[in-house]
């Protein structure tokens, strides 16, 4: 099941695992020879791009490109789902020909014309097609989009929800719960969310039996996003010799140095990235139920001025829904509202539950070299980071709470 041997003493991979082959032939010399092999499983890769919209369009054809630059043959198949504005969607493929410019070539599978890339139904089908006409021993996914984590439809301009199909005045979204759908269970090792403000627990607990593991980010990932690190380290998510979340980890430490290396007087110094081992979330909502025991998450009980926040409501909110923060530390809320003795078990299953993270001291907030900061994106410090984030419940936000009320996490943290 691992090897074969030809006659003429060829040996050919047939599967992953390890095997001894011995072999004993000639006739004018007698001699034993051992072969030892070992075949590591293969990975296939969807990256599944939905930029049908004016601002993340031009991205796609150099987020494509990076990749093909760092490509390289015969280590797994990379499968590209991209939906472009006034182009429509289709299906490419990575081949192993170079072009005239050293990239590798991509073959056009299927041409889908004007869909809804922010429909569940067309993440599925995508998904479908590549287990079944590319299958593989593993599987990963990058997701390229604008988002906003477990937010309802419609309640920011810009990021929305997961996927934003259309101009922004007549989007189409995926929600949260939508992408979940459209994922059979286990179906990913891994899924890296290039879209903003996914990293909240509402959306984790959702996912949680979807992927082994997701890395994504509790502010916005800011533009150019992972760009300027596929072309060197696309390949090591084809590493099927490492486990998980070294690959994940060592391919967004990549992204975060580049990020921490620019200097501080430069804004794009921002970034919050983090891995979630997602069969712990049933854990952490386990002991946070046992912590809260009954305490609603609000803003009576939790002052929202006085928790690190990660989005940005002044640019980024409809009129009248300017006044609060919606993404706060998932560590610090807890430490404000619970036990010292509870948050303790808390923040010990929270170390399981994001197994890496890093996080810049300021976001889209740059050194002047002297006191007041220039601000011109309504930009934040980051002093508390613990990898995830959670809605706190405030009067101002009726569509929200409410929403935030009927999530599978709030069920699993309140009903009996």
């Amino acid at each position: 099941s691992v090897a074969t041997v030809s006659s003429t003493g060829l040996v050919t991979a047939k599967g992953k695992g390890k095997a001894v082959i011995y072999t004993y032939s000639s006739s004018e010399a007698e001699q034993d020879v051992v072969c030892y092999l070992e075949v590591s499983p293969r990975r296939n890769i969807l990256f599944y791009i939905g930029a049908d919209d004016n601002v993340i369009n031009g991205d796609t054809p150099g987020k494509i490109n990076k990749i093909r630059m760092g490509w390289q043959p015969d280590k797994g198949e990379m499968l590209i789902y991209a939906d472009r504005k006034n182009e429509g969607a289709s299906l490419l493929r990575i081949n192993n020909v170079l072009d005239a410019n050293g990239y590798y070539g991509l073959d056009t599978l299927e041409v889908y014309g004007s869909e809804n890339s922010a429909d569940a139904a067309t993440l599925n089908r995508v998904i479908k097609k590549m287990v079944s006409d590319y299958p593989a021993d593993s599987y990963g996914m990058i997701f390229f989009s604008h988002a906003s984590g477990w937010l309802p439809e419609g309640m920011l301009s810009r990021p929305l929800s997961m996927v934003i199909d259309g101009e922004v005045s007549t989007n189409r979204e995926m929600e949260y719960y939508d992408f979940a759908s459209a994922i059979p269970d286990k179906q990913f090792d891994f899924i890296i969310l290039e879209a903003c403000l996914m990293s909240d627990v509402l959306s984790m607990y959702e996912f949680r039996k979807k992927s082994a593991y997701i890395l994504a980010s509790s502010a916005e990932i800011v533009s150019p996003g992972f760009y300027n690190i596929y072309a060197d380290e696309i390949m090591r998510l084809y590493e099927t010799k490492d486990d998980i979340p070294s690959v994940v980890s060592g391919f967004a430490q990549s992204y975060y140095d580049k990020i921490a290396a620019l200097p501080e007087s430069d804004v794009f110094c921002s970034a919050t990235l983090s891995l979630v081992k997602m069969d712990e979330m049933e854990a952490l909502a386990s002991v946070t139920k046992s912590a809260l025991q009954g305490a609603d998450i609000d803003e009576a009980t939790v002052p929202v001025e006085d928790v690190q926040s990660f989005d940005r409501p002044k640019k980024l909110i409809y009129s009248g829904y300017n006044r609060s923060s919606r993404y706060f530390d998932f560590a610090h809320v807890m430490e404000k509202i619970t036990p010292d003795s509870q948050y303790k078990i808390v923040n010990a299953q929270l170390d399981k539950t994001v197994v890496w993270k890093a996080a810049t001291k300021r976001f889209l907030l740059r050194d002047s070299g002297g006191t007041p900061y220039f601000n011109e994106y309504d930009g934040f410090f980051i002093e508390r980071h613990s990898g995830l984030t959670i809605y706190i419940k405030q009067e101002v936000y009726p569509g929200l709470n409410a929403a935030f009320e009927k999530s599978s996490w709030y069920k699993a943290i309140y009903d009996n």
